[in-house]
């Protein structure tokens, strides 16, 4: 945890610094820091408001002390204990409910992030939250308890081991009981049928029952063709749901003929609609570009007349942003099943497009720059088979004598 900029000139900044307060300043055309040994949490802001202010005065006044010595905290000198007080203490039991409140205060203060927003750490809250006068070193056997999946298990295990060794450094806790356990091993996962891909006849098949409403009731309010061009894109392209919904105007580039990728409109706890969206970065971090070909052109040229550069490329018929889950159960679901297809989600365009890119021979770092992949590996593990039988060996070209 750091500092995002630097104070103005005058000024004493507050800041967090591995979980503890640090204060930084300037004065004379130098840098001056001072790390309190308080944690960062809003009980402790006192002792850096005091300290600031102290600072402050003596600027004023002309008698700070450049060396910093008359500034910093006197050290806890240590208590010998008589013979009457060196008994052992009764311990004091910590339950594991009781470190909600401090896990939600980890995670907005120190973790920087909106539990309210994040799967993972509210879960995590809330399972405290369950663990009613459960002791704190029981912590390991309940988590192999619960039946949750690798992925899972490895993420809580990594987010509460972090949080246990901030209570261990801020005095909470005398030991981290999570320190010593190990990840799990993940099995290799079958594959999930929702999302394999489809042939180029299915897509085709699909798309065109999409374009003419083919299977759309007659008494629906809204048409299925509504969302030809959403879900054509997301064939076209491979890009993730997310990243579909969350495309703007000024992302497409007519100029440059290619399309920005570098936003999404993720889902959140709260749902999959307009309100519970929020937007962020794409799931690596990444931005890429991809061509905007003529079919593209032609397919999104008639949505982006007349709009600002901040709106939405696709919209719902309500104008907002397409709820990709009311859209599986709604309209693509029913459709696949009437086609004769299994029961497909939207992610199967993505996987589609992958292995459309890998059978039709393009290069495999081209296909994970298309994808958003941060590494080939994912590449490689998703969508290249070396289970189908080689027809030909590689030769060794004859060189002349």
């Amino acid at each position: 945890m750091g500092y995002n900029k630097k104070p103005l000139k005058g000024e004493i900044s507050i800041g967090n610094h591995r979980g503890r307060i640090r204060i930084r300043w300037r004065h004379e055309g130098n840098r001056y820091q001072l790390n309190l040994p308080f944690a960062y949490l809003p009980e402790n802001m006192h002792h850096a408001t005091l300290k600031a202010d102290e600072i402050k005065l003596d600027i004023r006044k002309g008698c700070f002390d450049t060396t910093l010595v008359k500034y910093k905290p006197e050290p806890v000198k240590p208590v010998i204990p008589t013979p009457s007080q060196t008994e052992i203490p009764e311990s004091t039991v910590i339950y594991l409910d009781q470190l909600v409140s401090k896990f939600n205060d980890w995670t907005k203060n120190i973790r920087n992030i909106n539990i309210d927003l994040s799967v993972d750490y509210l879960g995590i809250s809330r399972m405290l939250g369950r663990y009613v006068n459960v002791p704190l070193e029981d912590i390991a056997a309940k988590m192999i308890g619960e039946k949750w999946s690798v992925i899972t298990y490895n993420r809580r295990l990594n987010f509460l081991s972090s949080f246990f060794s901030w209570l261990q450094d801020t005095g909470v806790i005398t030991i981290n009981p999570l320190l010593h356990v190990t990840k799990r091993r993940e099995k290799r996962k079958s594959k999930n049928k929702r999302r394999e891909p489809l042939t180029e006849e299915e897509i085709n098949d699909f798309l065109e029952a999409i374009r003419k409403d083919t299977y759309c009731h007659k008494f629906s309010p809204y048409r299925h063709s509504l969302y030809y061009p959403f879900l054509k894109f997301i064939f076209l392209t491979g890009v993730r749901n997310a990243e579909a919904i969350g495309l703007k105007v000024k992302h497409i580039d007519f100029e440059a003929r290619h399309i920005e990728i570098s936003d999404t409109l993720a889902r959140t706890t709260k749902g999959t609609h307009h309100a519970a969206r929020i937007s962020k970065g794409t799931k690596t971090g990444n931005i890429r570009y991809l061509p905007l070909t003529e079919e593209l052109l032609a397919l999104l040229s008639p949505l982006l007349h007349d709009s600002e550069p901040d709106s939405l490329v696709f919209l719902s018929p309500k104008k907002l942003s397409i709820d990709d889950r009311m859209l599986k159960k709604r309209v693509i679901k029913p459709v696949m099943l009437a086609l004769g297809i299994a029961d497909r989600d939207l992610y199967a365009a993505r996987h589609s497009f992958g292995t459309r890119a890998i059978q039709q021979g393009m290069v495999l770092t081209d296909v994970a720059y298309l994808m958003g992949h941060s590494t080939v590996d994912t590449t490689i593990r998703n969508y290249v088979s070396v289970t189908r039988p080689a027809v030909v060996l590689p030769t060794i070209n004859k060189q002349g004598n």
